[in-house]
Order: C-alpha cells, then structure tokens, then sequence
C-alpha cells in the first residue's frame, strides 16, 4: 500500500507515540496524551490542520484507530509499524 507523505508521517509518529507512552488495553494501545489535529500537524511538519483530520479520519475509518477526547487508541501497531523509517 502506497500512502503520501503526510500519512505516513502521521502514521510514524503515532507508532513512536504508543510504543513510548502507549498502555496496552483490552481494545489495543491507550495514548494516555490529549493531542489535538493542530499538535499533530506541528509535531509531523504538515502545514495545515485540514490535511491531518483527513488522515486520522481515514485511519478511523480503516479502523486503524479510535479516538475519544482527544486521545487516541492504536487498534493495529503493525498497519502503522510500516511507515517507521
């Protein structure tokens, strides 16, 4: 599967992001860190919000991910482990 560079660089961060502060739950890795679409965008060097909520919607979508309260649940480590680099 072939993503943009944006998506990847979102997917990246989120692996970095549970493998360091995830807690492992009955329905996957709990990132115990309110982030905003904005954090995600600043911390990745995507110029605009918009381009991160499309990402993290589609991940919602593939069920890649949950997010509740601005925090996110990894549901699939190894969908996201390949846009490590």
């Amino acid at each position: 599967m072939i993503m943009n560079s944006k998506a990847g660089a979102v997917c990246s961060w989120l692996y970095r992001l549970a493998s360091l502060l995830g807690i492992q739950t009955q329905k996957g890795i709990f990132i115990d860190l309110q982030v905003t679409n904005e954090d995600i965008a600043n911390y990745c060097g995507i110029t605009t919000r918009n381009s991160v909520n499309q990402v993290i919607r589609g991940l919602k979508e593939k069920h890649i991910i949950q997010v509740k309260n601005n925090r996110i649940i990894v549901l699939d480590m190894d969908y996201l482990k390949q846009f490590i680099e």
